[in-house]
């Protein structure tokens, strides 16, 4: 039994249905490179504006052959790393907000507003004014990234553990009136599939934050700086490649987290009311 699993997720991608969307994936982007080529061939369009699929293929080949400084590949990791350590960060401090919010409302009418500032004050606006505080390196980016990805969370743990039906809260009392029990079997299980809902949300929005941090800020090895210093100089091509790995490293992301949810929710079949 065990060997016919093992065998089953070894030959997952081997399946008639998956190679037949890899096939159609494949088939998709071919016929995106070669129309996208020929439309800038025909009209002439000036590689400043738009530049073709050659131009970008010519680029990665000198990028990553000939090319002894950092490349694109290493600085949108670098990225990514900021961006993966203010997801945790992020996950970590919002639950804990928003499990304060919802058993004292004198905490949520004092916190609440504040938490919501942080979504209406744009992050190049607060940038300099805690890099003043906290200096212009990867602390205070850090620091941005969970600012700019924290709310929702808050939001959707508070509103998880107030809808908690009563029956349950008064069955388990029954049982026991301990709250770190009551916590445990009850609250910490209804978590679960609000907190791997949101985290699909948080993963995508912490890559957008860790390239919108650094511009404001004096991080030179982001993908987001690279961005900006190459459009300033008219590389386009390093633009569209960066903007399109690091597009995949976010789709990547973002399909993990999935698969993670996925896996949990089918497991355990934590917090289904």
């Amino acid at each position: 039994m065990i060997i016919q699993k093992d065998l089953s997720g070894l030959f997952f991608w081997f399946k008639k249905s998956n190679l037949v969307k890899i096939f159609k994936t494949i088939l998709f982007l071919t016929i995106l490179l070669l129309t996208w080529e020929l439309i800038i061939t025909k009209f002439n369009i000036p590689k400043r504006i738009i530049p073709k699929p050659t131009d970008l293929f010519n680029f990665l080949q000198q990028e990553f052959l000939n090319s002894k400084s950092t490349t694109v590949l290493t600085k949108s990791i670098f990225s990514f790393k900021d961006a993966l350590i203010g997801f945790f960060l992020s996950l970590l401090v919002g639950t804990g907000i928003g499990i304060t919010l919802s058993k004292s409302k004198t905490v949520d009418a004092i916190l609440f507003p504040f938490l919501f500032l942080t979504q209406i004050v744009p992050v190049p606006a607060l940038a300099p004014v805690l890099a003043a505080i906290l200096g212009y390196g990867q602390t205070t980016k850090i620091f941005l990234i969970v600012l700019f990805t924290i709310f929702p969370i808050a939001v959707i743990i508070k509103n998880a553990i107030l809808n908690i039906p009563e029956n349950y809260t008064l069955l388990l009392h029954t049982y026991t009136r301990k709250r770190f029990a009551i916590f445990k079997h009850l609250i910490l299980p209804s978590l679960v599939p609000p907190l791997l809902s949101v985290m699909k949300i948080v993963a995508t929005s912490s890559i957008v934050a860790t390239i919108i941090t650094e511009l404001p800020l004096s991080v030179k090895n982001g993908i987001g700086k690279d961005i900006y210093n190459s459009f300033n100089n008219q590389l386009i091509p390093r633009v569209w490649v960066s903007v399109i790995i690091i597009s995949i490293i976010s789709l990547l992301f973002f399909n993990c987290i999935s698969f993670f949810e996925k896996y949990i929710t089918s497991k355990y079949k934590y917090g289904q009311y």
